[in-house]
Order: structure tokens, then C-alpha cells, then sequence
């Protein structure tokens, strides 16, 4: 069982699941690790990291920009 499946079971009937998304190197790579670890702290139970890509039209504006800051 992968770790994400277990925290799926574990949470089964009890509470959702508190899963927050951060764009990896947005805006850089130290910051991307100060903020996961924080969400840690902070409860997460899964921390999404997204790949910055070129043309995230299928993400909102937000998302878009971290993608796409220099």
C-alpha cells in the first residue's frame, strides 16, 4: 500500500483530507522546501507539489503564475 492510500484509509469515514498545492521552485527551490515543511507542521496530511510546465491553461490564474514567474 502507497503512503497516499494509506492516508486515505486512515481518514476513511473520520475527516477529508487536508492536501495543499505548492508549484515546485516557485520562487526557488529553498523556499519550495521551507514551505512543505511548514504544511507539514501545519497538519498536512499530503503535500501536492506541482511541475512548472510552459502552457498551464488547465490551471487558474494563481497557479499560472507561479509556473510561469521567472
Amino acid at each position: 500500500m502507497s503512503r497516499i492510500e494509506w492516508v486515505f484509509k486512515e481518514l476513511k469515514n473520520k475527516r477529508a483530507a487536508f492536501i495543499p498545492f505548492v508549484v515546485a521552485g516557485d520562487p526557488d527551490l529553498g523556499t519550495t522546501e521551507a514551505l512543505a515543511l511548514r504544511m507539514a507542521e501545519c497538519g498536512a496530511d499530503i503535500i501536492e507539489l506541482g511541475v512548472p510546465f510552459s502552457d498551464p491553461l488547465a490551471d487558474g490564474p494563481t497557479i499560472q503564475a507561479g509556473s510561469q514567474r521567472p
